[in-house]
């Protein structure tokens, strides 16, 4: 386990989208014109590398950033210090490596001082189980649900309270 994060740039794109791609419906979807947006304005956009080979990528926003996620529009609605996940995403091979917690860990001590709390959401319909374990897990807890996507989806929105 020899993993180094990094700040996400266009060389990067290729990986990012056809990993994004191949983790759907657990993700959104997303193209070349949506990476850039997040290039350009996310707050925290890393990818994860172990041993130089990339296996994952988070993109974090804050508060009150021009973005139409109606997820991203519903947590700014409920909360005010905050850093948004709006989607962390790893390898199938390399999942269950502590690989997200070691992602979630570096978020909170990168924001932790500025923000209150990591938030994020998590398909409950489809159910991702293994997304919504993990969070339990590393201590989220769940302050809302809500239908997406004309009832295609169900997702619960989550909150981790920044403690280092």
């Amino acid at each position: 386990m020899n993993y180094k994060i990094k700040t996400v740039d266009k060389s990067d794109f290729d990986f990012l989208l056809s990993l994004n791609q191949k983790s759907l419906p657990e993700v959104s979807s997303i193209n070349l014109v949506g990476m850039s947006y997040f290039l350009k304005n996310s707050s925290y956009f890393k990818i994860i590398l172990d041993n130089s080979h990339p296996v994952g990528f988070c993109i974090g926003l804050m508060p009150e950033k021009d973005y139409s996620s109606e997820n991203y529009i519903w947590i700014n609605k409920k909360c005010n210090s905050f850093i948004y996940v709006d989607r962390i995403v790893i390898d199938e091979k390399y999942r269950n490596r502590g690989i997200g917690s070691y992602f979630y860990t570096h978020l909170a001590q990168t924001y932790y001082g500025q923000v209150e709390s990591i938030t994020c959401e998590v398909n409950i319909l489809p159910y991702n189980k293994p997304s919504i374990n993990f969070h339990k897990k590393y201590g989220f807890k769940e302050i809302g649900q809500k239908d997406t996507e004309n009832g295609k989806k169900r997702v619960s929105y989550m909150i981790y309270k920044i403690v280092l």
